[in-house]
C-alpha cells in the first residue's frame, strides 16, 4: 500500500494566490508600467523583497508531501522536505497499529509534524488526511499517528499483517 498526500485545502491556496496576485499586480503597476503603487509607494527593491516572502511560502507549501507505504518490512514514511530520507518502522517495534478518528487542531494543534497538546504523542498529517489516522503504539510507550486519506487500503494491509502475526491490531 502506498499513499502520497499534499496540502490541498482550497482556502490555503486561495489565500496564497490572492496575496501573491496582489504583490505581482503592485510590481507590474510600479516597475513595468511606471505608476507608483499606493499613496506612499515602497521602492521597487522593497516591493520585490516583500513579494519574495509569500512567493517562497507558496513554493514551500507546494513541495510539502507525506509519503507512506506499508509492506512486509513495516511502515515507511517521509514528510518532505523535512525528512531527507524515508524512515522505517519495523513491525517488531510496534505493540499495536490501528485506524482511529482524530481532530488535528484539538489533539495536535494543526497539520504537519506535530506533538500532541496534552501528551508527547507525535503526528504526521496534511490537510488531505481528513480525520482518520494510522495510530502506531511502540513497545517503548511512544505513539505516532500518521494521517491517511486511504483508510480502507490501510485496514486491508493491517488485517493481512495482523493475520500473519506481525502486529497487534486494535479495533
Amino acid at each position: 500500500m502506498k499513499e502520497t498526500q499534499r496540502f490541498k485545502r482550497w482556502w490555503i491556496w486561495m489565500l496564497l494566490i490572492t496575496i501573491n496576485g496582489f504583490f505581482i499586480y503592485a510590481i507590474i503597476q510600479q516597475i513595468i508600467l511606471g505608476k507608483p503603487f499606493g499613496n506612499k509607494p515602497a521602492t521597487n527593491t522593497e516591493l520585490i523583497l516583500i513579494e519574495i516572502i509569500p512567493l517562497v511560502l507558496t513554493v514551500f507549501i507546494a513541495f510539502i508531501k507525506l509519503d507512506t507505504s506499508i509492506n512486509e518490512e513495516g511502515i515507511h514514511y517521509r514528510f518532505s522536505p523535512f525528512h531527507f530520507s524515508t524512515r522505517l518502522i519495523e513491525w517488531d517495534e510496534l505493540s499495536a497499529a490501528y485506524l482511529r478518528q482524530y481532530n488535528s487542531f484539538y489533539e495536535y494543534g494543526g497539520w504537519g509534524i506535530r506533538i500532541g497538546k496534552t501528551t508527547k504523542d507525535k503526528a504526521l498529517n496534511t490537510t488531505a488526511s481528513g480525520n482518520i489516522g494510522l495510530q502506531l503504539e511502540f513497545k517503548n510507550g511512544q505513539r505516532l499517528l500518521i494521517g491517511t486519506a486511504k483508510p480502507e487500503a490501510i485496514k486491508e494491509v493491517l488485517d493481512k499483517f495482523s493475520a500473519q502475526g506481525k502486529i497487534g491490531w486494535k479495533v
